[in-house]
């Protein structure tokens, strides 16, 4: 029988609360704990501030930008929740990998890592639909702000796909180690348009 873990004994960091420094220089140590799952997160927070502050410059009273910068609100919280989540997803796994635990254990971990980096990849399509919905009614002085938030939507999508496919390798069911791979990008290939779109759109309209 598998010797269980316990949990008292996983070693985990806060991240969420430093500095862009030291954060910056976590990243750059081949020896740390931060993945891509915690820089596509962390590229997701940027796109869903940016587009939350081009709703909020426009300051309009309109419903739907109303509606929109409160769930913008949210998810710019969500991601930043979920740098620390993906940690944590990780810890049980990396102790598996550290100990050359059973193979069905290891699957297990790999499918929960997964799970927080395919959650930070779907929550930034849903910033991408945000700003679409209200994409008409944003000023036009604030089109170099919602276009960048696309760009960093668009590198958190890359990363969190990134990270999925290295993943992938990890499994051992043949399916499920495909899916991993590929519904990431299915799910870029059916925002991409939208993304494009909108990029045109904000470009055209910096003057």
């Amino acid at each position: 029988m598998a010797e269980k873990i316990n949990i008292s004994d996983l070693k985990f960091e806060s991240y969420t609360d430093k500095t862009l420094k030291v954060f910056s220089e976590m990243v750059a140590d081949p020896e740390n704990k931060l993945g891509l799952g915690s820089m596509a997160a962390e590229a997701a927070v940027n796109a869903a501030a940016l587009a939350l502050s081009a709703v909020k410059k426009t300051a309009s009273e309109d419903e739907a930008m109303k509606s929109a910068a409160s769930d913008l609100e949210t998810l710019r919280g969500y991601f930043v929740h979920l740098i620390d989540e993906e940690n944590k997803a990780k810890a049980p796994l990396e102790k598996r990998l550290e100990n050359n635990g059973p193979d069905e254990e290891i699957e297990a971990g790999v499918r929960t890592a997964c799970s927080i980096v395919s959650e930070i990849l779907y929550s930034t399509i849903k910033v991408v639909e945000i700003l679409d919905s209200v994409s008409d009614k944003l000023c036009p002085c604030t089109a170099h702000t919602a276009a960048a938030a696309l760009v960093f939507a668009q590198s958190a999508l890359d990363t969190a796909r990134l990270q999925l496919a290295w993943r992938s390798t990890q499994l051992n069911e043949e399916v499920y180690a495909r899916t991993t791979r590929r519904e990431p990008e299915i799910a870029i290939e059916g925002i991409q348009p939208t993304i494009d779109a909108l990029l045109k759109k904000f470009e055209a309209n910096i003057k």
